[in-house]
């Protein structure tokens, strides 16, 4: 684990103690209705201002590959950066006390009194509209972000289209589909770094 000192950020603001991160990190989960990554990205990089956009990028990438929930993941790393083991456990804690014992309640409730409720079933697909509408606007931040990228955008935005149609439309799983395009991308997002750095010297 890592701890305040070693890690250096160009973001203006970090966690004043683990207790802030629990208390934030609950009030990020709480706000966070089928829209995680939309959610957090607002949260850490426009409103508490802890990363950059490029420095979540990087977080969500790490994220993305690994396996668990990406989002927990992200939670954990944010934690770790900052606070070392127990920032990561302040952050995770945060992430699933509050709003576990919530959807639970909510989840025996709804099942007991409201499953075979109408209403209640048109207004859950209401609300899955407005999540991937978060979702959609997360992903274009990030991709403006992306544009500075040192594997250049034809490439990237190659890569995206692929993931896009063998993951979205194509419904093949992403155990097959992140070596086949992932490592590539990888590889030559490597070879660029040792090109720029060669240039340089």
């Amino acid at each position: 684990m890592t701890s305040t000192a070693k890690y250096k950020t160009s973001a203006p603001n970090k966690p004043k103690s683990c207790w802030d991160l629990f208390c934030s990190f609950t009030l990020m989960a709480m706000q966070a209705f089928g829209g995680s990554t939309a959610i957090a990205q607002q949260f850490l990089v426009d409103q508490k201002k802890w990363l950059t956009q490029s420095e979540f990028l990087d977080l969500l990438t790490v994220s993305q590959v690994l396996p668990g929930p990406n989002i927990m993941i992200l939670t954990i790393m944010v934690g770790d950066r900052h606070f070392g083991w127990r920032g990561a456990l302040a952050s995770f804690l945060g992430m699933i006390t509050l709003p576990a014992t919530l959807m639970l309640s909510v989840f025996v409730f709804y099942q007991q009194q409201y499953a075979e409720n109408k209403w209640v079933s048109n207004a859950l697909v209401g609300m899955a509209a407005s999540a991937s509408g978060m979702v959609a606007g997360a992903a274009m931040k990030l991709l403006y972000n992306c544009k500075e990228n040192t594997i250049t955008p034809p490439v990237w935005i190659f890569g995206l289209v692929i993931t896009f149609i063998t993951v979205g439309v194509l419904k093949i799983s992403m155990v097959y589909i992140l070596p086949i395009v992932g490592i590539p991308l990888s590889f030559w997002a490597w070879y660029r770094f040792i090109k720029e750095r060669s240039a340089r010297s």
